[in-house]
């Protein structure tokens, strides 16, 4: 599978040493903060590791490279750093909060790594509104739970956006409209528990999507139709016991592609997604079947066209979440439904009541992730009025 460890972002001490005695870095010189390291072409410090509370005073207005990187920092503001600035390291340390302004005018800013931040847990909507030349945004492990809309708002040229091991439960439509030019995108680690038609609209040049252990149960059919770039998805160790083929046949260009660690449904719903792994030509992981009983252990992949004899047209699973629905006026937003009622009535003589025999409600709700079905029963007796 492709390699998607972090670049590694630490400087030995051994490259240090090395530096100052090729002359090249300056510590404790004229200029550049106590305790900080600087050196010239591009001009770069060097503050990580020393415990910092806070951003040390003294920082040349034209260092383009600031490593900041496992202090103790809590607070970023405005006026912290100066524009000039085109990479900041600011990872693994204890930033609870993020001055929406800190970055205003930062347009040369290319690199920022606010990482492992864990008690950071929420940005505000404009807090990297005019990056224009942000190409890497790390925020994984910074406890966020949800991000707000417009958050990556006119970030045009940005690339690589890590979003990994935080506690995201639900992504807005259109949160990734603005990133055309985003190749790589890792959400793996989350609360993620459904993708919306939506969701990664706009990710025309995606090459990457890592959506792996978090708690999906279902995908809209459409929610990849934009990704025709993407190379490798994963979505392994999740809930999902249905994904329809309809969703996978936007991916022209995928080679690797993990479904494994999810309880799978085998019966007839899974006959569009056994289709396409018969067709798809990469790389895929098995897709071990949890139900039914007399499928359990087995791997859709290798299932027999015998195995699904007995299922008609209807049963295959090819309606998506998304269709019209019969009952209409649901709402752009609200999950497609059908709903059935029905009802016998039985008059008693001499009485002005109704008898509702058997009252039943099923709303069917197809996906490509879930298959729900709520099913309510009652009887009751009442009168000339009956409320429910």
């Amino acid at each position: 599978w492709p390699d998607t460890t972090l670049p590694s972002l630490q400087t030995g001490a051994l490259a240090e040493l090395l530096l100052v005695l090729l002359g090249l870095k300056v510590p404790g010189a004229a200029g550049c903060p106590t305790d900080c390291v600087c050196y010239p072409s591009p001009m770069t410090v060097s503050c990580q590791a020393h415990n910092f509370v806070t951003i040390p005073e003294g920082i040349p207005e034209d260092s383009e490279r600031i490593f900041l990187q496992n202090n103790q920092i809590t607070l970023l503001l405005r006026g912290h750093f100066s524009p000039s600035m085109v990479t900041l390291w600011i990872y693994s340390n204890n930033i609870t909060f993020i001055d929406p302004n800190t970055f205003e005018g930062f347009v040369n800013l290319e690199e920022l790594d606010l990482g492992d931040n864990r008690y950071l847990r929420a940005l505000a909507a404009n807090t990297f509104q005019g990056l224009v030349k942000l190409h890497a945004l790390y925020l994984y492990k910074c406890g966020l739970s949800s991000l707000p809309s417009g958050i990556f708002g006119g970030l045009h040229n940005l690339q690589y956006l890590y979003l990994q091991d935080n506690h995201i439960e639900f992504l807005q439509d259109d949160i990734f409209v603005d990133l055309v030019n985003l190749s790589h995108l890792f959400l793996h680690g989350n609360k993620l528990w459904s993708l919306h038609q939506n969701t990664f609209r706009g990710l025309i040049n995606l090459d990457r999507l890592l959506i792996h252990q978090n708690q999906l149960q279902w995908i809209h059919r459409r929610a990849f139709h934009d990704l025709r770039r993407l190379t490798t998805l994963f979505l392994f160790n999740n809930s999902l016991s249905e994904l329809q083929g309809d969703c996978l046949a936007h991916l022209g260009a995928l080679e690797f592609l993990r479904l494994n660690g999810n309880p799978w449904s085998c019966d007839c719903k899974a006959r569009s997604l056994w289709e396409w792994l018969h067709r798809f030509r990469g790389s895929s992981s098995n897709v071990i079947c949890e139900s039914p009983e007399r499928m359990h252990g087995k791997d859709l992949k290798v299932l027999r066209v015998e195995d699904f004899r007995n299922c008609s047209a209807l049963n295959f699973g090819r309606g998506g979440r998304g269709q019209s629905s019969p009952l209409g006026g649901l709402g752009a937003s609200s999950p497609d439904a059908v709903g059935m009622w029905g009802m016998r009535a039985s008059s008693h003589i001499g009485y002005v009541r109704t008898f509702i025999a058997g009252l039943r409600f099923s709303l069917r709700q197809q996906v490509c992730g879930l298959q729900v079905a709520l099913t309510v029963s009652g009887a009751g007796w009442f009168g000339g009025f009956f409320s429910y």
